[in-house]
């Protein structure tokens, strides 16, 4: 989800002829505003659909009769429950697609204090393409969560940002060039550029943001952790690394105190999914953490592949197997697996195991993740024959950030 905001993983929708053409007509309607918008995704017809949860529908405008407005904020965070302005200060290009801002709060004094499993709300204007746009109407605004991953130093924070680029091309626009065999509106093959990460890596210093936080950010578990909890197995797909990252910084450094360090989570685990080596984010920080303290926490880099159902050499009896990712060689083998993130790996890779009622799971990544390891992010329960379902996990051990 969370701090580079979710999108679905192929950027399709599907319609087939059983779907009316009232129906095709509405998913066309309102798609781009799903897409501006979206933090979550359905399944229709075996492809991934842009939903919008409640929650953050009403999220673009400001809380004037809100108690929060009248002075209960959610919590001691600097930033308030209104859309508040902040200056870019500073960036770090951390990757070929990741770069990290450094924001300066109101009071170049105050410290963020964002709760350590809570989130900040981005807003920012839809990039339509018409130049002419002013983007302040209602329907082009946009609001993301993005996680703060340091704020250690009084006025000012950092949130991660990956770039979410266009990629391939509108079967609307194949069509007028004759160049697709069959014009369904799936756009199966296309995804639109991240509306908001898109914003973001095109500020320049000095620019201002939109931030804001509210009760709906403050997440699903509290932090310091119930007593209860001994084991907990961390899932985080691409930049969802971001609040698993900041829990860990709690738990491991005490970077929020030296006795909100829960020692009664004795152990810890992180399976962290990426599409290629060069995609893992704070690998160097996770790394150290695994090798200093390996007693407690322990790090598995799961490193999907585009080639999982592509059979090679598969009508000779010379059985070959797919090509190694790039840089594989470079993570230790105590700490890599090939694959997506999936039941067999949470059951040998885990913290502890279904049956372990001390046992939490905290899931973070793309919409597509959410459906296959454990149902629609906004669904508190478990969905039945998903992943974790099926291992016997019960709705109240696994956290969806």
């Amino acid at each position: 989800q969370h701090s580079i905001g979710s999108r679905p993983s192929n950027g399709q929708w599907k319609d087939h002829n059983q779907v009316t053409l009232d129906k095709r007509e509405a998913i066309n309607v309102t798609i781009d505003n799903n897409f501006q918008k979206m933090i979550d995704c359905d399944i229709e017809y075996g492809a991934f659909v842009p939903t919008v949860p409640e929650i953050y529908k009403n999220a673009v405008y400001d809380e004037e009769n809100s108690e929060e407005k009248q002075g209960n904020r959610a919590s001691e965070c600097a930033i308030g429950p209104n859309w508040t302005a902040l200056k870019l200060i500073s960036t770090e290009p951390y990757n070929h697609d990741t770069t990290i801002f450094e924001f300066a709060l109101p009071d170049p004094k105050a410290f963020l204090r964002l709760p350590v499993t809570a989130h900040l709300l981005v807003k920012a204007p839809c990039l339509t393409g018409n130049p002419n746009s002013t983007g302040t109407d209602g329907n082009s605004e946009q609001v993301r969560p993005y996680t703060a991953i340091e704020e250690k130093h009084p006025g000012k924070f950092k949130i991660m940002v990956k770039l979410y680029r266009e990629w391939g091309v509108p079967e609307s626009i194949l069509k007028q060039r004759h160049e697709v065999f069959l014009y369904t509106k799936t756009d199966h093959s296309y995804k639109p550029p991240g509306r908001v990460s898109s914003h973001i890596h095109s500020l320049l210093i000095g620019q201002t943001l939109q931030f804001k936080h509210n009760s709906i950010c403050l997440g699903k578990i509290s932090y310091p952790f119930d007593g209860s909890i001994s084991a907990i197995t961390m899932i985080a797909v691409g930049a969802g690394v971001a609040p698993m990252i900041r829990i860990l910084k709690a738990l491991l450094d005490g970077d929020y105190g030296q006795d909100q360090m829960c020692p009664h989570v004795k152990n810890i685990r992180l399976l962290y999914g990426v599409r290629t080596v060069s995609d893992i984010l704070q690998r160097k920080q996770l790394d150290a953490w695994h090798e200093s303290q390996s007693d407690r926490f322990q790090v598995c880099y799961c490193i999907g592949s585009r080639w999982t159902n592509v059979h090679f050499a598969a009508k000779t009896a010379q059985k070959q197997e797919p090509p190694l990712p790039k840089d594989w060689d470079t993570i230790p083998s105590d700490r890599k697996e090939l694959g997506w993130v999936d039941g067999d790996k949470i059951t040998r890779r885990g913290a502890s195991n279904a049956q372990d009622q001390g046992h939490k799971v905290f899931i973070c990544g793309l919409p597509g993740v959410y459906l296959s390891l454990c149902g629609k992010r906004t669904d508190p329960e478990l969905e039945e024959g998903t992943q974790l379902q099926r291992l016997g996990f019960k709705d109240e051990q696994v956290i969806k950030f």
